[in-house]
């Protein structure tokens, strides 16, 4: 075994790790690192940019689980995986293993960020909410599941059943006295969802219903009895065949307890509660076609008004239809039709057709219609839809028409307020004027004792105090700043993208002055005192961002390299990425737009923090403190995204930090690879394209190489040698291992190592996602390789789905031997995976664990279980905490064993996975450095001093970069910097007073000093 670290007058033993004191940034005196970062502030898209980056977001996370035989979804999958994982063995403490606490069962925390939630398409305030006895509030973000708060959204509890699906977009609560406690919910999303591409939606899963005011939550039944006599039974998770799967509001009939359910194409009826449904509307097409959106109110008299997508196949069934009581045949179309003043009104443009009579089923772009009964006047009703203009230039036209309906007397009177959509001076295109973004973000609501004040949403949110019958009355409130003259700013606690509000019921009780209200937006969940609040001119309304309310959907996650540190990174779906510092929940954002990979470390001492973050098609940032600023390191020269001029890469950006060598950071652009060695130091990266890796990754066609890309980086843990390697996955199932990365020849071949029947699936179907890549922390030659797609159907037509965790021994070996190691864990789509090392009973552990699309589990011994021809039994962790989120990302810090965690809807959380048992290059067989040569560094000095501690180098100026380390007696890192060769300082006033051990080594470790020095 080699001695890496010292062979000197005395050993340095890196054998536990411990904790560190932290010192603080430079400038900044709080304890707990209130980094006061300025966001990079992304252009706004415009609708058409909007969409089609939309639609790259869901054909990239379509790829990573499509069968790439089929070029689909597999059937049932969704359905049989959860089956799977509701059997599976969870992690459970045993007395008799004779291992206590979190050894053998981790305790996850959750970790934000609580200043920042998902998507959230439905809020509700219980109607008997009086800011005393009953501040119940029921909420839940599109992938995070149902949470409930019982303290006016001070805190959030996740109250969805456990093993089951995490996902709500409709609430309604019965409003009768004495049955306020029953509510329901659906869920699924047809709009905006990043897993929605055709065939890869997380749909919902029928309707809930609980009886107890949002504590618990059962299912209810799925059947019912379409009204041609078709038969819907229990639906497939991953298959939209059922209207259910999409569930856009529900209503509870305050005059008799009926529950109405807008669902995809249908609406349907239960009479008892949910214990049964009838389809009381519906379309001919198939349940399961596409622009089926609804919407549906109902007055307390028991009147239905139902909405459906101008865009619906069956043109007869569009528009705007009434019922007096909600049975099949009794419904009347009063807008929306052919017929003026019969079934449609004057200047309506909600349909998707101009034709004079029903045409062919060739036209049905969406056009969504959402309504808003006033509740102070139940005769009064606004209509809102997609109008089919753009916002955008040369149109720059609103995107929304508005109506309103006066029923008093029996009579349908409409007044078109379309004229006054909000338009302010000036424009910006996805801002100004109104954006809907294609129908994603629509909101229309009343103010509950005013039938004038009318609130539209959709990118921004307005107010309007005379029902926009002008222009003149128009507040912008939420969403983005209204002076975009100077660039485009953000509201401030605002968020953009608005679906959802609702206001705070017996308000006068309360505070007769003030209006509460709460809205659902991308940005979770934001709440005022005062809706109709006019003090500020440019921001009228004041927002308090609703904290505790974990729903963030991660894609990449990061965390610091230095132990004791609970600094944490992640880059989210459409709201970028965010810095979690230590002991703080309340993340910071960093960068806007959709994020990608992010990572931290230190550059030069530990009050110089080096920030990664990432934005959609490729764009890569940097901050070295926050004197240096963000600045734009994006090589030049990339491969373009098809279409585009300025966007590369795939939809989510990759690039990877060398955990444990903070100087070296490689970025992707999908076949190819880019090197800097100098990321952690001030002045332009010196970016170097690995060619070899290009040619290697797409052999067939290496300069057009946009069908495949890298998708999984790692790296050899420890200080860098030579002897170190990175792995590579891709897109196309291949697996490389390229020799010392640091240094190797831009045209230096990475060793293929691909297991074999992976590339025979290469070679068959189109090869298949490689999405994670784990190292052993103290031997790379044991690697994991984790694989996305749910099963591949090869040329024979036969379907594999025993292939997605792969292990070998000796991948440094010129052939590895792989082993298939999914053992129980068959189904479902492993996303992400950690090799991790401790000491259990003073014995070495190794432990595995994957990230799937149904939570976070692990195993270990899989050396035996492979020597003894066995199947790896996988355990779920984390219980009720991580249920069965979408474990998106992990990243693991084994100088102190710390996990982190990252879901798709659940934000961010961490564990300590026992005792540490780092001891990196346990078979690297690299020859020593020669060590305190003169001509390499000529002397230290002063080697006892209190601040600053100085060095001068010798004349071997073929050497281009040092390592500069600075060690305790335990073995702790305390100091590193990488520098240029030339004389340099140290400055260590922030140390504690004590003996160290300084290294002064050279990057392709062919010399090192090492010195004793004294701080006091």
């Amino acid at each position: 075994m080699r001695n890496f670290y010292l062979k000197a007058a005395f050993s340095l033993l890196l054998i536990s790790l411990g904790y560190c004191t932290i010192t603080q940034f430079k400038g900044i005196p709080d304890k707990e690192d209130p980094l006061k970062l300025t966001a990079i502030k992304k252009k706004k898209l415009t609708r058409e940019e909007k969409s089609a980056f939309n639609q790259a977001r869901l054909l990239y996370e379509f790829d990573m689980l499509k069968d790439p035989g089929t070029g689909r979804m597999p059937e049932n999958i969704r359905k049989h995986e959860f089956a799977l994982a509701r059997i599976l063995p969870e992690k459970l403490y045993s007395p008799a293993s004779g291992v206590q606490g979190a050894d053998n069962l981790n305790n996850y925390f959750a970790v934000g960020p609580n200043n920042i939630g998902g998507r959230t398409r439905a809020v509700a305030y219980d109607v008997r909410y009086n800011n005393s006895s009953n501040r119940v509030i029921l909420s839940g973000s599109v992938s995070g599941g149902i949470f409930r708060s019982a303290d006016g959204g001070l805190n959030w509890l996740r109250v969805s059943p456990e093993n089951d699906i995490h996902n709500l977009s409709a609430l309604a609560q019965d409003p009768r006295a004495g049955f306020e406690n029953t509510w329901y919910a659906g869920g699924g999303e047809a709009l905006g969802n990043s897993t929605s591409a055709t065939g890869a939606a997380y749909h919902s899963r029928g309707i809930l219903k609980s009886t107890d005011n949002g504590i618990t939550w059962t299912r209810l039944t799925e059947n019912f009895t379409d009204l041609n006599g078709t038969t819907y039974g229990a639906g497939q998770l991953e298959v939209f065949d059922h209207p259910f799967d999409y569930v856009h509001r529900i209503v509870v009939n305050p005059s008799n307890g009926h529950v109405y359910v807008a669902a995809h194409r249908r609406l349907l009826r239960s009479t008892d509660g949910g214990s049964s449904w009838q389809v009381v509307f519906s379309g001919i097409s198939a349940a399961s076609a596409s622009t089926g959106q609804m919407d549906i109110c109902v007055t307390s008299s028991g009147k239905l008004i139902l909405a459906v997508n101008g865009g619906f196949r069956d043109h007869a069934y569009r528009g705007i239809w009434v019922s007096p009581n909600g049975n099949p045949n009794s419904w009347t179309r009063i807008a929306g039709g052919q017929t003026l003043g019969v079934d449609s009104v004057a200047n309506w443009r909600g349909n998707s057709y101009k034709a004079t009579s029903v045409s062919p089923d060739t036209t049905f772009e969406s056009k969504r219609i959402i309504m808003a009964l006033a509740p102070s006047d139940e005769n009064i009703l606004y209509v809102m839809y997609e109008n089919g203009l753009s916002q955008a230039s040369p149109q720059l036209k609103p995107e929304a028409d508005l109506f309103r309906l006066d029923m008093s007397g029996g009579t349908y009177t409409w007044e078109n307020l379309s004229d006054n959509m909000p338009d302010f001076p000036g424009s910006m295109g996805g801002v100004d004027p109104l954006a809907l973004q294609g129908g994603y973000n629509m909101l229309l609501a009343v103010k509950p004792d005013d039938p004038d004040v009318v609130f539209v949403g959709g990118t921004n949110l307005f107010r309007s105090t005379d029902g926009f019958r002008t222009k003149n009355n128009i507040a912008w409130i939420g969403g983005y700043g209204r002076n975009f003259s100077s660039g485009l700013s953000v509201y401030t606690n605002s968020h953009a993208d608005f679906h959802t509000m609702a206001f705070m019921p017996n308000n006068n009780n309360i505070n007769p002055n003030y209006l509460k209200a709460i809205v659902g937006n991308d940005g979770g969940l934001q709440t005022t005192d005062n809706i109709m609040g006019t003090v500020n001119a440019d921001e009228p309304v004041t927002w308090t961002m609703v904290n505790n309310y974990q729903t963030l959907q991660y894609y990449h996650v990061g965390i610091i390299s230095t132990p004791g540190e609970q600094r944490f990174i992640g880059g989210a779906q459409d709201n970028g990425t965010h810095i979690r510092l230590n002991n703080n929940n309340s993340h910071q954002r960093l960068i806007s737009g959709d994020g990608g990979a992010a990572a931290l470390g230190y550059f030069n001492t530990k009050n110089d923090l080096l920030i990664l973050g990432t934005s959609q098609f490729g764009s890569q940032y940097r901050m070295l403190n926050d004197s240096e600023g963000w600045s734009d390191i994006t090589p030049s020269g990339l491969t373009k995204y098809p279409g585009y001029d300025d966007a590369y890469g795939d939809f989510v950006t990759f690039s990877k930090l060398n955990p444990d060598n903070v100087s070296d950071f490689y970025y992707v652009n999908f076949n190819r690879l880019f090197r800097a060695t100098n990321i952690n130091i001030p002045g332009s990266p010196n970016w170097t394209e690995l060619l070899g890796v290009r040619s290697a990754v797409n052999p067939s066609n290496p300069a057009n190489g946009n069908n495949i890309s890298i998708r999984a980086l790692a790296f050899t843990r420890g200080n860098y040698h030579p002897g170190h390697v990175m792995y590579i996955g891709t897109s196309n199932g291949r697996v490389l291992r390229l020799n010392d990365p640091r240094n190797a020849a831009p045209s230096a071949q990475p060793v293929d190592i691909t297991p074999p029947k992976l590339m025979n699936y290469l070679n068959q179907a189109r090869g298949v996602n490689i999405s994670d890549i784990a190292v052993n922390p103290n031997d790379d030659n044991e690697i994991m390789v984790v694989v996305s797609n749910y099963t591949v159907t090869l040329a024979n037509n036969t379907t594999e789905n025993d292939f997605n965790i792969w292990w070998t021994k000796n991948a440094k070996s010129a052939n590895p031997q792989w082993h298939m190691v999914e053992g129980n864990l068959t189904l479902p789509s492993i996303r992400s995976c950690e090799i991790v090392v401790k000491k259990e009973n003073g014995q070495s552990i190794t432990e595995y664990y994957v990230g799937t699309s149904v939570g976070l589990y692990s195993t270990q011994n899989i050396a035996n279980a492979v020597a003894n021809n066995t199947p790896v039994t996988w355990v779920r962790e984390g219980g009720n905490v991580l249920n069965f989120a979408v474990v998106t990302d992990m990243d693991y810090r084994p100088a102190d064993n710390v996990l982190l965690v990252g879901t798709h809807g659940n934000g961010m959380y961490y564990a300590n996975i026992g005792n540490p048992d780092f001891r990196p290059d346990q078979t690297t067989g690299i020859p020593e450095p020669d060590r305190d040569n003169k001509d390499f560094i000529k002397r230290v000095y002063p080697t006892v001093t209190t601040s600053v501690i100085r060095y001068e180098v010798g004349n071997m100026f073929t050497i281009n970069r040092l390592e500069v380390k600075l060690y305790n007696l335990t073995g702790q890192l305390v100091y590193h910097s990488a520098r240029q060769y030339q004389n340099g300082e140290i400055h260590i006033g922030h140390l504690s007073k004590g003996t160290y051990v300084l290294t002064i080594t050279s990057s392709d470790y062919k010399y090192q000093h090492v010195q004793k020095v004294m701080i006091r």
